[in-house]
């Protein structure tokens, strides 16, 4: 099983960081979509810019994959995702994984002045612009007249010689798992968006959410798609940084995120034993910025 690290501070040099990852051992980096996101008090935490520190990132490293965690669809066009996603499949050497989401967070777009859609819309084209991306990474071109998006790009030109990445999708609710499946090569399940369905979550949703949520969500995956490879969306803290601190006094004994928050081997065992779910690889977010480090020695001590 693979683990990938996120970076989510806007405060650290992307390359440095994707690069202690890349020695501590990490399969993979990754750097989320959002301008920035409400903490639940009066500052607004901001984030790196995704394209800027995706490439920092690659030139950084040689081994690690890297990851869009996830391109934010509310922001931006498949057309630019694509673009983005080949120029990055070929600055890293073939070690992009182009991860497309639906976006989430109502403040961040009422704030920015954009238009939020209901949820039904907002995953009809998070679906839509999937197949856009699908038809561009297969054939180079795309004809595609949708309620949203209305498409016709005869060629990909100056791309033909890059093997175009995997297209990862984050998904929660059934409507996307049964319309974006069919087009993906790996699936994030992140049961922890199914909370912020209306695009609020003040992250107490979080702790209540049961490990058979999750069973759930790979069963519906398995019968659109039986090999699509899966991934897993873990929101972890070791205990002593804010938000661990906030959630402990709600977890209950059947949570699916409750054993990934605590002690360092506590969270290691429990992120391990998600491969009995049929998990290849464990995406790991955190509000804690020295997770990373001391978590490296647990999952990756029995590594040749």
């Amino acid at each position: 099983m693979e683990f990938l690290a996120n970076l989510v501070e806007p405060d650290v040099d992307p390359g440095t960081w994707a690069a202690t990852r890349e020695a501590e051992g990490w399969d993979a980096v990754a750097v989320a979509d959002h301008y920035f996101l409400d903490n639940g008090g009066t500052q607004l935490r901001w984030y790196p810019h995704l394209w800027v520190a995706a490439s920092q990132m690659a030139a950084a490293t040689e081994r690690v994959q890297l990851s869009s965690s996830f391109a934010n669809n509310l922001f931006r066009s498949p057309i630019e995702f694509v673009q983005a996603s080949l120029t990055m499949q070929r600055v890293s050497g073939g070690r992009w994984n182009a991860g497309l989401g639906a976006g989430w967070a109502r403040a961040e777009m009422d704030s920015t002045g954009q238009v939020y859609p209901e949820p039904r819309q907002r995953a009809d084209r998070y679906i839509e612009a999937i197949k856009v991306v699908r038809q561009l990474f297969d054939t180079g071109r795309c004809v595609l007249e949708g309620e949203h998006y209305n498409i016709n790009v005869p060629e990909c030109g100056g791309f033909e010689d890059i093997t175009p990445p995997p297209l990862i999708g984050s998904l929660a609710g059934p409507r996307t798992i049964a319309g974006g499946t069919p087009y993906l090569d790996w699936v994030e399940l992140m049961p922890a968006m199914a909370t912020a369905r209306n695009g609020n979550s003040d992250g107490t949703d979080l702790a209540t959410i049961p490990k058979s949520r999750l069973v759930d969500m790979i069963d519906r995956v398995r019968r659109v798609k039986e090999d699509v490879k899966l991934c897993f969306g873990a929101v972890c803290g070791l205990g002593d940084d804010p938000m661990s601190q906030f959630l402990a006094p709600h977890f209950t004994e059947d949570s699916l995120y409750g054993g990934l928050f605590g002690s360092p081997e506590k969270v290691a065992e429990n992120l391990r034993d998600l491969e009995r779910y049929g998990i290849s690889r464990v995406s790991l977010v955190t509000a804690d910025p020295h997770l990373f480090e001391k978590l490296a020695p647990l999952l990756f001590e029995n590594r040749n």
